[in-house]
C-alpha cells in the first residue's frame, strides 16, 4: 500500500468501498431470490396439502380416500416438470396409500420434525421440499399423517446458476471499476502533476513560475492558489533580503570608504596638530555612525524572526518620554526646536518591556528632530481612554512625500527627496517590529512641507 502511487491508492480505496457495497447488494439479491423460491415451493406445498386433506376420510379409525380411483388417475400418475409426491400413513407410520409417481420410493416420515413445517429432504437422491400434516378423525383424534413433497431441483438450479453468475461477475466488475477509477483518478489529480512540475522549476533564481489554476474551483484549485500565494510571499521575502543585503553593504562601504580616504590623506604628508585633530574627530564620528548601524542591525536580527521573551515591568510613560527628551536635548538645542508636552500630571502607568518601549519613543523622537526645520516645533500628547493609552508625537517639519508613505516602514528605505539628511532607514522598521511585539497599534500620517504625526495606541 505504501509503495502504491497516489492515483492507485485513490482507485484502491474506491474499490474497497465499492466491493463492500456490491458484495452487500449481491448477497441481498441472492437471499431475496432464495427466499422467493422457497416461498413459491411452500405455496405449492400448501395448495397440495389443502387439496388432499379434503380427499381423506376416516371410518372406524381407518384412513381412506373418498374417490381413490379418480385420485389415482389424476396428474400424479405421470412425472411432470415439477412433480408432486403424496403419501398417506397411519398413526403407526405404516403406508396406507401413495401417488403412483413415487413408484418404489417412499417419503421419509421424520418424527423429529414438527407438523405443518416446511423442510428440505431427499427422495431417491433427488432434492425435495417436504411437509408432514396430521390427519384427524371427526373427534379431533390424531389417526395418521399426510406427507406432501415437491421437487426442488429446478429451484436449486436457478439458485446455483445465480450464485455462479454473482461469484464470476463480482471480481470482473471490481477489476473493471478499478481500471475506470484509476483512469478517472489520474485525470482528477492532473493538477497535482502540474504542481510537481512547476515546483521542480522553481529555484532561488527563478521564483516567477506559478502553478496554473484548474478550471473547477475545488480543493485542488484552493491548493494551487495557496501555493501561488506562498510563492508570492517567498519571492517578496527574498527580494527584501536581497535589498536588505545590498543596502547594508552599501551603508557599511560608505563610512568605511570615508574613513579610508581621510586616513590616506592624513599620511600623505606631515600636517598641523589642529588638522590631525579635526580629521580624527571626523573619523570618530563616522565610527560612531557605524556602531549605531551595527546596533540597529543587531536589534533587527534579534527580534525579526521570533518573538523574544518580554520583560514586562510597571513604569510611567511620562518618565520614559522625559528621559528620551533629555537624551536628545543637545540635538533639540542645536536646532532650537520648541517641544510642547501635553501629559496629565498624574502617573499614567503601563506594563511593558521598558527597553523596547523606550526604543520606540527614542526612534520616533529622533526622526521628528532630524526632519524638523530650524526653530521648528514638536508636540507630544498623552491621554488615557477606554483602557488604552494614546501617545501622539507631531512635528511641523519637512514631512514625507505621499509616494513614500507605504514604504516608510521597510528596512533601509529612505526618501530620495531628502538624501542630504543622514540616516540608515532602520529606525521605523525597528519601531514597527517592537510595536508588534508589544501589541501597540501604530499609525503614521504626513504631508509634505507640513510635518508628520505618529500615533501609538497602547493597551
Amino acid at each position: 500500500m505504501k509503495n502504491f502511487s497516489f492515483r492507485n491508492r485513490i482507485a484502491l480505496n474506491y474499490i474497497i468501498t465499492t466491493a463492500l457495497l456490491i458484495g452487500f447488494v449481491f448477497a441481498t439479491i441472492y437471499i431475496v431470490v432464495e427466499f422467493s423460491v422457497s416461498g413459491h415451493l411452500n405455496e405449492d406445498l400448501q395448495r397440495e396439502v389443502d387439496r388432499h386433506s379434503n380427499e381423506v376420510e376416516v371410518k372406524d379409525g381407518k384412513i381412506a380416500l373418498k374417490r381413490h380411483k379418480e385420485w389415482m388417475e389424476r396428474e400424479h400418475n405421470t412425472v411432470g416438470v415439477d412433480p408432486v409426491f403424496i403419501e398417506f400413513l397411519d398413526i403407526e407410520g405404516n403406508l396406507i396409500d401413495k401417488s403412483p409417481n413415487l413408484k418404489e420410493s417412499h417419503l421419509l416420515y421424520d418424527s423429529s420434525q414438527p407438523d405443518n413445517v416446511f423442510y428440505n429432504g431427499e427422495l431417491a437422491e433427488k432434492r425435495i421440499r417436504q411437509v408432514q400434516v396430521p390427519i384427524m378423525d371427526g373427534n379431533g383424534k390424531h389417526v395418521g399423517h399426510l406427507l406432501v413433497a415437491v421437487a426442488r431441483e429446478g429451484a436449486e438450479i436457478v439458485l446455483e446458476t445465480l450464485r455462479h453468475i454473482l461469484l464470476i461477475t463480482y471480481p470482473v466488475i471490481l477489476i473493471i471499476l478499478f481500471l475506470v477509477a484509476r483512469f478517472i483518478a489520474g485525470r482528477s489529480i492532473k493538477p497535482i502533476n502540474e504542481i510537481i512540475n512547476t515546483s521542480n522549476k522553481i529555484t532561488r533564481d527563478n521564483l516567477t513560475e506559478r502553478i496554473p489554476l484548474p478550471h473547477n474551483k475545488d480543493e485542488l484549485y484552493i491548493l494551487s492558489d495557496t501555493i501561488n500565494k506562498l510563492l508570492d510571499r517567498i519571492e517578496k521575502t527574498i527580494e527584501r533580503e536581497k535589498s536588505f543585503t545590498s543596502y547594508a553593504s552599501h551603508e557599511f562601504r560608505t563610512p568605511l570608504a570615508i574613513l579610508k580616504g581621510t586616513l590616506e590623506v592624513l599620511i600623505r604628508k606631515p600636517r598641523q596638530q589642529e588638522e590631525y585633530e579635526e580629521k580624527i574627530r571626523y573619523c570618530v564620528k563616522e565610527i560612531d555612525r557605524l556602531n549605531h548601524l551595527v546596533d540597529e542591525l543587531l536589534i533587527l536580527t534579534r527580534y525579526e524572526n521570533q518573538k523574544q521573551s518580554l520583560r514586562l515591568e510597571e513604569t510611567d510613560i511620562k518618565q520614559i518620554i522625559d528621559e528620551s527628551l533629555k537624551f536628545f536635548s543637545g540635538n533639540i538645542s542645536q536646532k532650537n526646536i520648541q517641544v510642547m508636552t501635553n501629559i496629565p500630571p498624574e502617573n499614567i502607568g503601563i506594563k511593558t518591556d521598558i527597553y523596547l518601549f523606550s526604543t520606540i519613543i527614542n526612534n520616533i523622537l529622533s526622526n521628528a528632530i532630524k526632519y524638523s526645520y530650524q526653530n521648528g516645533e514638536i508636540e507630544i500628547k498623552v491621554n488615557e481612554k477606554n483602557k488604552y493609552i494614546f501617545c501622539e508625537i507631531k512635528d511641523n517639519g519637512i514631512g514625507i512625500p505621499e509616494k513614500d508613505l507605504e514604504k516608510i516602514f521597510d528596512k533601509f528605505y529612505r526618501s530620495t527627496d531628502h538624501a542630504d539628511i543622514k540616516g540608515f532607514g532602520l529606525g521605523l522598521s525597528i519601531v514597527r517590529r517592537f510595536c508588534s511585539l508589544l501589541n501597540i497599534r501604530i499609525e503614521l500620517s504626513s504631508k509634505e512641507g507640513a510635518g508628520t504625526t505618529v500615533r501609538l495606541k497602547i493597551p
